[in-house]
């Protein structure tokens, strides 16, 4: 139900008359997918060679339909759309906190676009409490070919969860224990992200995942093996300022 909903609003967003200026001239493909045993989505620029694959990590209570859920999110994926990128996302276990089960998944959706669309040109955008399974799946280089990681109002440490309401859910998803050492990307080794590429969108009023616990600590530690930038946007946590899809391509293109 939630795929489909995604694919509807998408689509509904790409046909209409008040469609943005990147949004792409044909309607896009969407295909709903079971993968890894997670309902997920692949939305394809309606024609041409993909220009690379794009992942998303959803954060906090979503799923594979937050692609379509708020037009910040919408507007980004117009914009990969414009420039050719597919881009997919996944159930990912749901509130899964980076666990294991939630990286595989989307390393299986990672092969499953590579052998769908014929390209391994992989980029990873992260929202929130995606940002835990995609530096661990990035660190442990599980998916060929990662080109670069954007990171929004990205949660980090996961040790900034003990004391809030979220505190049981980490329990759960790390089936009653809590993640310590390599299972806490602040805890690893900064080398572990040596010859990577990430740039972060970092909220200027995030109050929920406080960049000052999170993100700004890693980029100190990490910045002097990893290439990593950093754009301030403003508002509250993922405001809708940090999901710059012109910014984005940018990016992409530079790291080519």
């Amino acid at each position: 139900m939630a795929a489909a909903l995604a694919a509807t609003a998408l689509l509904a967003g790409c046909g209409s008359d008040a469609r943005s200026p990147a949004a792409p001239e044909v309607e896009p493909e969407v295909a709903e997918l079971t993968v890894n045993g997670q309902e997920a989505v692949a939305i394809a620029p309606g024609e041409g060679d993909p220009q690379g694959l794009v992942v998303f990590l959803h954060g906090l209570d979503d799923d594979h339909g937050a692609l379509a859920e708020e037009q910040k999110r919408v507007d980004m994926v117009e914009h990969l759309l414009a420039q050719g990128y597919v881009v997919g996302a996944s159930d990912g276990h749901f509130n899964a906190f980076g666990n294991e089960a939630s990286q595989d998944g989307y390393v299986a959706l990672a092969a499953e676009l590579a052998e769908r669309y014929g390209t391994t040109e992989t980029y990873l955008v992260a929202e929130s409490m995606g940002a835990v399974a995609g530096l661990q799946i990035l660190a442990d280089d599980r998916i060929p070919d990662v080109r670069g990681m954007a990171l929004i109002s990205p949660l980090v440490d996961l040790d900034v969860v003990l004391d809030t309401p979220q505190e049981p859910q980490v329990f759960q998803a790390f089936e009653g224990t809590f993640p310590t050492g390599t299972r806490n990307p602040a805890l690893r080794p900064s080398s572990d992200w040596a010859g990577t590429s990430m740039r972060f969108y970092l909220a200027t009023e995030d109050e929920v995942v406080v960049s000052a616990r999170n993100a700004e600590p890693f980029v100190e530690r990490v910045q002097d093996v990893a290439d990593v930038s950093v754009v301030e946007c403003e508002g509250e946590h993922v405001a809708p300022s940090c999901f710059q899809g012109d910014d984005l391509v940018e990016w992409f293109e530079q790291l080519d």
